[in-house]
Formats: C-alpha cells, structure tokens, sequence
C-alpha cells in the first residue's frame, strides 16, 4: 500500500462527513449519478457535486436527466484541451473550490483532463481521493493520448480505487495497487441504464416515438447508431455510415436511429439521409437512449458506456473505431466485439449481430449475466466510500456471472 496517499481524518462526533463528486461532461456524469444517489439515500455522507469545464453545461443537462442537481459550477477551460495553459486553469479554479469548502473525500471517474485535475488538486491539500471505473488500461501512453497517462498517474494519488471489473482490479495489481482499498464493484453506468428504463421516459420527438412503437410491437427491428466521432477523420466517419447504409439496405426490417449534431449529422445526411427506415435525430436525452437501447436488436457506437449497458438487455454491441479493416470478436459473453472504420466490415458485423438476436422479452431485463455490472455498483461505491471514512465495514466485490 502507498502510504504516501493521504488517509482521512477522524470526522468529529456529530457531523457528516462531506464527498465532493466532480463531474466534468456528460459521460462522467452519467456514471457519477447513481453514486451519488445512493450516497444520498444512505445519508451518512453528504454528496456535494461540483461541475466543471467546458462540457459543465452538457454534464449539468445529464445529471437532471438522472434527478440529480449540481451543488457547485466552476467555470474553466474545455476539458478535451491539453495544453499546459489549460491544465493550470483547471487546477487553479478546482484547488480554489476545494479551499472554499475542504471535502473529507473527493471522487473523480475516468481519465479526463478534469478527473486527473481534480485529483491532484485533492492530493495536494491531502483530500482522500476516490477514483470510480479505476483499473482501466491500453499499456500505451500514446493512445489514447493524454488519458491512459491520466489513468496511471490518478491511480498514484488514489485513496480508494473502484474497480468496475475484475480485469480493471487485475490491472491494478500489475502496477502493486493491492488489498482492501482496491474494490471490484461493478459498473456504474449499468446502474443508470437500470434506472432509466425503470422510468420509461417518452420520448420528445415523435419520429422515436412512433419507430419505438412498432418495435415493441415486433413490427420491426432496431440498431441504434450513436457515435461521437470526435477525433475520426472525415474517411473513418464516411466508411461507418456507409456500411450502415449497407446493413439497412440488405435487412428489410431493420430500422436505424442515429443522433447527431454538427459535423456528424451533415454527414450523416448525406450518406443516409435518402433512407426511408433510418432516423437522424437530435441527441437524445439518456433515459431516452436507454430505452430504445433495451428494445435493440444490436448497437453500433464508439461509447464504452453504451459498450457496457447493452449486455444487461440482452444486446450485442460492435464498438467501431480504430484502424481500419481489423475487427475482434469477444471471446467471452457479454463483451463488445470490435471493428475498425471499414464499410464492409461494419455491415457485415452488425448484420450478424442483428440475426442473432432472440426476441426481448421485457419481463426479463435484468442486470444478470452482464459482465459489467449487476446494478448494485453504486450502492457498493457507497459503502466503500463510507468505509475509508471509518463510517462502517468494508463492502462485498461484484463478482460477474455467466449468462
């Protein structure tokens, strides 16, 4: 154990101890909310959520798609910039937010610039730092670039390491981060596809509504297609939409969704816009997403998020990306298979999925057989949290199960 790594104080008899959550874009606030609501439901901490950087309004939008509210906004540079002038600013304006209200824990998830700002920030006035999802790896400090360097350097400052998998936990204990504080708990971003379905929020736009309809009714069948693309060249985002375009055009029952803004969407107009069974949609808030995910025959998407949510519905994703031409098939249930920027080899792939796929069966959506998580992630980040306070004993491990 690194006892270099600040350790909490006793909290005084009669006060609550507070864990300041730091949230930085939309995809960390998904992943955060469910932590924070059990830490809320519990209450022997006070979670407060502190939003920050250039994606702080898209990541407040998210967090009130989950009833969760921001308690503090700090406004800094984007957190995709990685220039030295940008990272003083995030640490400034997150050091400044610590001081005016010292956390007895701060939570940062993933590998962002605001993640790995926030952490060193907290070690630097010796805050516990709690790292959600930890454990992830390439082994390639060059991709992606600058965030599996974030990764290694957040995990040396960690107080607490929340392993979403066993293999995240095995990654770890490469790099000697071992014993109690490293705990397997699942995801967290499962947890939240959970909770959306649950809700079954309808849908605003009335092209979704009617297309999620007559899927439910087993008039048709559906693939999401939901794709940042923020760093793919113009030629990788144009072969993706084309093989969509070739899927579609070979399965006559097949229906396509895909969001899109800027960029993206003129793209994908012209490359799918003539189709009368594909949808190009404004982003679609994530309870919507979720449900249209738990009724798909498969996705397509660049989002590891997405990537890990599918399973618990019983849906296969291809995550594409990468160079192309080369694809994976998962060698083990539940886990995405994987395909470079290739026109043929994206159709092909989702075709297959596509036919593979058995009826889903509403009544049957659970978490179980998900390698990702069971649900419960964030009740067992809760609890973790509360154990390094010395508020109670240490949690039980996520251990995935066969589907």
């Amino acid at each position: 154990m690194n006892t270099l790594v600040p350790l909490p104080a006793p909290c005084p008899p009669g006060r609550v101890p507070e864990v300041c959550l730091v949230v930085g874009d939309a995809g960390a606030a998904v992943r955060i909310a469910p932590l924070v609501g059990a830490m809320a439901a519990e209450e022997r901490v006070r979670p407060v959520v502190l939003v920050c950087g250039d994606g702080a309004g898209a990541a407040t939008a998210a967090l009130a798609e989950f009833r969760v509210g921001t308690d503090v906004t700090v406004a800094l540079a984007a957190d995709g910039q990685h220039t030295t002038p940008a990272a003083a600013q995030l640490l400034a304006g997150l050091d400044r937010a610590f001081a005016d209200r010292l956390p007895d824990a701060v939570v940062v998830q993933g590998d962002s610039a605001t993640a790995f700002s926030a952490a060193m920030a907290a070690f630097w006035r010796r805050v516990p730092v709690v790292h959600l999802d930890a454990g992830v790896r390439s082994y390639d400090l060059t991709a992606p670039f600058p965030q599996e360097g974030h990764r290694r350097l957040i995990a040396q400052v960690s107080s607490l390491h929340l392993a979403a998998t066993p293999e995240a936990t095995a990654n770890l204990a490469r790099e000697s981060h071992t014993g109690p504080k490293v705990v397997t708990v699942g995801s967290t971003a499962v947890d939240a596809a959970l909770d959306a379905v649950e809700r079954r929020v309808a849908h605003a736009d009335p092209r979704v509504r009617q297309l999620a309809d007559a899927v439910a009714a087993g008039y048709s069948r559906l693939v999401p297609v939901v794709l940042e693309a923020a760093n793919w060249s113009a030629s990788a985002v144009d072969a993706v939409l084309h093989g969509i375009c070739d899927l579609v055009l070979a399965t006559p029952d097949l229906e396509v969704v895909l969001p899109a803004t800027g960029e993206l969407r003129a793209r994908a107009e012209d490359a799918l816009g003539r189709l009368v069974r594909v949808t190009i949609t404004d982003p679609l808030p994530q309870p919507c997403l979720l449900g249209l995910l738990s009724t798909a025959a498969a996705v397509v998407t660049d989002s590891a998020t997405l990537a890990e949510q599918s399973p618990s519905f019983g849906v296969s994703a291809l995550v594409v990306g990468g160079e192309s031409g080369t694809w994976t098939e998962p060698d083990r249930p539940g886990y995405p298979w994987a395909a470079g920027a290739d026109r043929a080899v994206v159709a092909r792939i989702t075709e297959k999925l596509v036919l593979s796929r058995r009826p889903a069966i509403p009544e049957q959506r659970t978490a179980g057989g998900n390698p990702f998580g069971d649900g419960l992630a964030a009740a067992r980040s809760a609890q973790a949290v509360q154990w390094l306070l010395g508020l109670r004993e240490r949690p039980g491990e996520f251990v995935p199960t066969r589907p």
